[in-house]
């Protein structure tokens, strides 16, 4: 039986938080995506035990076009036989809606995008593919909170639509300590709801300003 380099990536990546390298880009079956899809669906399902409120529904296209866009991504890293301008036709095309079901649904490969990003700064901090995934990243931001992402216009309408997701986006803001979302009018008072008089706790050095001070 030929074997499923897709998903012992996608299983290096999610169990070991590491990903297998091969030297060239190699295109997946449908067979080899099926199985990929029923891996991921498995393992939303066990993490949707811990999630707070009832759990969106797994998103079995969005889990696919966000795994097939990270084994790529990772290949790309120290692989690459096309030139600068062409590496944006290697990833699946992006026309999938946001929505809570959809952003959890990416968020199991995507989540592990900033790492990556991060490891191809290191290798190169000039390389075009690094506009790339961070333009991709920037669209499914729950997935970059641990990443410093140039939000313009950020759509926080899915994220406020849906109590589960919400919840789990205050959360990786406080895991991540991250000050700029923190600080947002948006977030604010949310963050001192969730953190209140632990906040030294929680986070330590986080100052509860007022609003007016936050910017």
């Amino acid at each position: 039986m030929q074997k499923n380099y897709f998903l012992e990536m996608i299983k290096s990546l999610r169990e070991e938080e590491e990903v297998v390298l091969y030297d060239r880009i190699l295109k997946t079956t449908q067979e080899e995506d099926q199985v990929v899809i029923a891996y991921l669906e498995s393992t939303y399902q066990n993490e949707i035990l811990n999630y707070p409120f009832t759990a969106p529904k797994f998103n079995a296209n969005a889990a696919l076009w966000s795994a097939k866009t990270i084994y790529i991504a990772a290949q790309l890293v120290l692989y690459r036989q096309n030139p600068s301008k062409d590496l944006a036709e290697l990833f699946p095309t992006d026309e999938i809606e946001t929505s809570a079901e959809i952003i959890l649904s990416v968020d199991l490969c995507f989540r592990f995008m900033p790492s990556l990003l991060n490891q191809l700064k290191l290798i190169d901090s000039s390389d075009f593919l690094l506009e790339i995934l961070e333009n991709k990243l920037e669209k499914w931001h729950y997935s970059g909170i641990n990443y410093s992402l140039k939000l313009v216009e950020p759509d926080y309408k899915s994220i406020f639509d849906n109590p589960c997701l919400e919840q789990l986006y205050l959360n990786r803001i406080i895991k991540y300590k991250n000050i700029k979302l923190a600080k947002n009018p948006l977030f604010y008072n949310k963050i001192l709801s969730n953190v209140g008089i632990y906040s030294e706790t929680y986070w330590e050095g986080f100052k509860l300003l007022n609003i007016d001070e936050q910017n």
